[in-house]
């Protein structure tokens, strides 16, 4: 590194706040080498409004009013409100001249767009100057000088789009981090391409990850990481929506981000950009690694599967519910207005109420109470009865199997329909070979035959590996094993228990006690609906 820069270095890290304390070397050089940046460019546009002050005092006229646009100039879905601005000026008359340093600078849509703008200061009597080619908006024969730099200008900027859109499409099909800003615990070193665990980071990022992973919630996460006096990567407090950002990235399990881009109506790009869930996939349909993440994919896919539980949607909207801390909460109906009943009460005594009645009054419903430890043990003994009832090739059992694996094996069950949309593309791209050779021709049928085969061999691949997913792990033997079962039971989780029910119990109702102290057997007056 050079020493004035060195020195200059040393100075910004004397003149910033308390907020940089603790940065490493490297971060600090690359905070000053953007803020350096930036100041390099607000002093280009200033030396340019100073030269363009000086040729309007040349000219004889006093400048009213400044406007520094620092937005592009080539992307018809940018608002540019300084131009905006300016232009309301000459259009309401306060101005009769705009000065901009170059015909770019203006414009870069081509013709048509500065066109317009022409037509506009002629009806107004007013004109556009340009300082560096020396054009007069107001002078004959300028309009095509103009519309010749206006297209000249449109064409520079296809071309730096293009090389700008291949060196992307480069990086994600050769694996590489394609720049920006990487989520809280990993970083990608300049110029490597890939992402790493960032030393000061990744220990508090695991932290929150296997908290995530024992099924504590985002917002119980960051209270916990404030309390500690832990900062985001910006110094702020940590809320459960930056958790929840930061684990949806794909970049924090070590995998190619995928970015969605809006459009508009006419399905013109936008300049937003969303970001997706789902990694960007080869052709076999397998997500890109580039690198080494705070957490494996299969780790932040039972993230965020344990996310989505936490997560009630209505209509194209999602709001946060609490967990069930009981387990027949949600499950359990009343048998008098059909509704969900709700586990409630401390550590002297849990019950089971009717949520209606709690909400509505006992106008709406005469309500249900019933102790959960009873109906708890009953209900447990009942499902480990019936499933370890039923016979190895039952059908019913098949099901319960099935629904587990997609309830348990998130992994695998994410993986197979990845599969079964890869098989799809690959078929389609088969389809669209045989149709350009022997409907249009174009291709050489030593081009076609190659292509085919390499089509064809990863339709092979995925086909066996569709098919393996798609076999269930033999589940029905521990379905079967009563003893083994229970142990499971006993030994699993409240989601895990809840989890197990679901695959077998459609739903559960409880017939009300026939007066206060009936004595008659909870199981007698249970009553279930199984899947099987």
């Amino acid at each position: 590194m050079a020493k004035k820069q060195s020195e200059e270095i040393e100075e910004f890290r004397e003149a910033t706040s308390e907020e940089l304390e603790g940065k490493r070397p490297q971060e600090l050089v690359d905070l000053y080498l953007r803020r350096s940046k930036k100041r390099e460019t607000i002093e280009t546009l200033k030396q340019h409004a100073r030269d363009l002050r000086r040729e309007m005092d040349r000219q004889g006229l006093t400048v009213r009013k400044v406007w520094l646009e620092q937005r592009s100039a080539s992307k018809a879905h940018v608002r540019r409100l300084k131009l905006e601005g300016a232009m309301a000026a000459v259009m309401a008359g306060e101005v009769k001249t705009l000065a901009v340093w170059k015909t770019d600078r203006f414009d870069r849509r081509g013709m048509a767009a500065i066109g317009g703008a022409l037509d506009e200061f002629d009806r107004r009597k007013a004109r556009l100057y340009v300082l560096q080619e020396n054009l007069d908006s107001s002078q004959p024969g300028t309009r095509i000088v103009f519309a010749i730099l206006a297209e000249r200008a449109r064409d520079e900027i296809k071309d730096l789009t293009l090389r700008v859109t291949t060196g992307k499409t480069a990086a994600r099909t050769a694996g590489r981090w394609p720049g920006g800003r990487t989520p809280y615990g990993v970083q990608s070193p300049r110029g490597s391409g890939r992402v790493e665990p960032h030393p000061s980071e990744y220990q508090n990022a695991r932290r929150i990850a296997d908290a995530l992973l024992e099924g504590e919630s985002a917002m119980a996460v960051a209270h916990v990481l404030n309390e500690e006096g832990i900062r985001t990567r910006d110094g702020a407090l940590w809320d459960a929506r930056t958790i929840t950002r930061m684990v949806r990235s794909t970049a924090w399990a070590g995998l190619l981000p995928e970015k969605r881009r809006l459009h508009d109506e006419f399905d013109q790009p936008l300049d937003v950009w969303l970001p997706s869930e789902e990694p960007v996939r080869d052709v076999e349909g397998r997500p890109v690694v580039i690198g080494h993440g705070v957490v494996t994919p299969g780790e932040r896919l039972r993230i965020l599967a344990a996310m989505e539980l936490r997560l009630s949607r209505n209509g194209g909207g999602a709001r946060g519910k609490r967990p069930h801390t009981t387990l027949l909460g949600g499950i359990f109906t009343c048998p008098r207005c059909k509704g969900a009943m709700n586990g409630s009460g401390g550590e002297s005594g849990r019950f089971y109420r009717c949520r209606t009645r709690a909400t509505f009054g006992k106008d709406a419903c005469p309500g249900l109470v019933v102790r959960a430890g009873r109906l708890d043990a009953a209900t447990e003994a009942m499902w480990l009865s019936h499933v370890t009832a039923l016979e190895y090739d039952d059908p019913g059992l098949d099901a319960i199997v099935r629904r587990w694996s997609v309830l348990h094996n998130v992994e695998r069950e994410a993986r197979r329909k990845e599969m079964m949309a890869a098989l799809d593309a690959a078929n389609s791209r088969r389809d669209k070979l045989e149709h350009d050779f022997y409907v249009e021709g174009a291709l050489s049928e030593t081009r076609f035959k190659a292509l085919t085969a390499e089509q064809t061999s990863v339709i092979d691949s995925l086909e066996r590996e569709a098919t393996e997913l798609s076999r269930q792990a033999d589940l029905t033997i521990f379905f079967g094993d009563g003893e083994a079962l229970a142990d499971a039971w006993k030994e699993s989780t409240m989601q895990d228990r809840r989890m197990l029910l679901g695959c077998v119990v459609k739903s559960l109702t409880v017939t009300p006690a026939r007066y206060q102290g009936d004595s008659a057997p909870i199981m007698d007056r249970i009553s279930i609906e199984w899947v099987a």
